[in-house]
């Protein structure tokens, strides 16, 4: 009788589980087909969504960056604060904290005024004398065109056709900004709102930093409220990895770029080439981009040395190669490669698959985003083969 009363129990508990499991997919179903049917309105409530909490993407994007300086201020520099205790026999965390955020937004406006102070106007000065000289650069450039058409005894209609397509490509681009004022109206309200989402992000950011511990808390009292141990245990890992290297590549991305770009204006100053700190910055800007990132600078600081005298050009093409060869096999991998702990066929995987799904930014993220997924698959697959092992040992 206990036996049957015992598979009776299970019995119903098996149907009870049956019937749930059911039920869950019976109501998904519907709540599936009624999100397809109103895709259109789905997509609107998500944009309006979208806009609602752009200011506190924004701001967690800021924290997450602000807060590699400010750990690293308040692990070197006000170490000193958590041996200090006030009357009542309270650390001083919260004064601690709230200094090195102050002493962080300080680091990042001096930079800042760093950088309008000394080299904008450099570029900008740069850039005025280019405009200025542009003209006679070009006349020089369509000279030294012709005698190397009247040198390899080419004929002159071919530098005039080229001419004539020039003109014709001018015109086109001319109708095109006429007919793109619109767009640049709408343009001005994107960076309108933009930078108010910028201001709140900034603001919303100082409370994410200065409470970041108890937020964190908050995040894995859900986490483990809410999601089996097993599988809250594997969501923390893989938040301590992606934090890792998240903040490994970030940190060693920006002072590649900075080094190179360096190097860069310093090597072509040293070479008395023209322009050298207009190019050192565009080159160290567009090397925040990972791998091909100084070459998509280098290519139009090129094409100025070539209208200005093609032997910079040729100076430069050398420099640039030789410079981004010690940038790959020196620089890249001291300073960011050992981060992300990705082979250059992957880190080029994780560049096409983050720029083709979020295009500029993926094309930054990718990589980082790439090398954690890399590292948890791979530790899933080593615990997989361990315990594959110990069952054949068992079994034997």
């Amino acid at each position: 009788m206990e036996n049957n009363n015992e598979r009776n129990n299970e019995n119903h508990d098996m149907s009870d589980k049956n019937f749930r499991n059911y039920f869950f997919l019976i109501t998904f179903g519907i709540c599936l087909l009624v999100a397809l049917l109103n895709i259109r309105y789905l997509v609107s409530y998500l944009g309006l969504f979208m806009n609602i909490i752009t200011p506190v993407l924004i701001a967690l994007g800021i924290a997450f960056v602000l807060n590699i300086p400010m750990t690293f201020i308040e692990g070197h520099f006000l170490g000193f604060m958590n041996r200090i205790k006030n009357k009542k026999n309270r650390d001083l965390n919260k004064g601690k904290r709230m200094i090195a955020i102050t002493l962080t937004f300080l680091f990042v406006i001096g930079i800042l005024a760093g950088l309008i102070t000394f080299v904008i106007p450099q570029v900008s000065e740069s850039i005025d004398t280019l405009m200025v000289k542009l003209p006679g650069y070009v006349d020089s450039f369509n000279t030294l065109v012709d005698d190397a058409l009247a040198f390899f005894n080419l004929p002159d209609t071919l530098w005039n056709d080229i001419a004539i397509e020039w003109d014709s490509l001018m015109e086109q681009f001319g109708s095109l900004l006429l007919n793109s004022v619109p767009e640049i109206f709408n343009a001005t309200k994107n960076f309108t709102v933009g930078f108010f989402n910028a201001i709140m992000g900034i603001v919303i950011s100082i409370y994410l930093l200065a409470d970041k511990e108890n937020l964190l808390a908050v995040k894995d009292k859900l986490i483990y409220a809410y999601i089996r141990k097993d599988r809250a245990d594997f969501i923390q890992d893989v938040s301590i990895t992606a934090n890792q290297v998240f903040h490994g590549f970030i940190a060693g991305q920006i002072t590649e770029a900075f080094i190179l770009g360096t190097l860069c204006t310093v090597g072509l100053a040293i070479l008395q080439i023209p322009y050298a700190l207009l190019i050192g910055v565009l080159v160290g800007m567009t090397s925040v981009i990972p791998v091909f990132g100084a070459f998509l600078g280098a290519v139009p600081s090129g094409f100025i040395l070539l209208v200005v005298n093609p032997i910079y050009c040729l100076i430069f093409v050398i420099y640039i190669i030789a410079l981004q060869q010690v940038e790959s096999n020196v620089i890249y991998p001291r300073v960011v490669g050992g981060s992300i702990g990705l082979s250059g066929l992957w880190v080029l995987v994780g560049m096409i698959i983050g720029g083709s799904l979020f295009g500029f930014l993926g094309i930054i993220l990718g990589i980082p985003s790439f090398a954690v997924f890399y590292a948890v698959f791979r530790k899933i697959t080593n615990e997989r083969i361990e315990k594959m092992k110990l069952g054949q040992q068992e079994s034997d």
